[in-house]
């Protein structure tokens, strides 16, 4: 399974918005532990979500909205 890991800078009703951080290829529990590792590895300054895989280059940091957050 491929996800992307999200740096979140707001939620609402499940959906988040922010920036790419990285791709995750593995099951959804992973994902969700390397978020959480992410974010203590950042002292927890900042949130991470776990997404679908984003399909288009997202490299470029730009905002991304609507995303759900599994």
């Amino acid at each position: 399974m491929r996800l992307s890991l999200i740096q979140v800078y707001k939620e609402t009703d499940g959906l988040v918005e922010g920036v790419w951080l990285q791709d995750y290829t593995g099951d959804l529990d992973g994902a969700k532990e390397k978020a959480k590792q992410t974010e203590k590895a950042n002292g927890n300054r900042i949130k991470v979500a776990v997404v679908e895989q984003l399909t288009y280059s997202c490299s470029d940091y730009s905002m991304r909205s609507n995303l759900k957050r599994l």
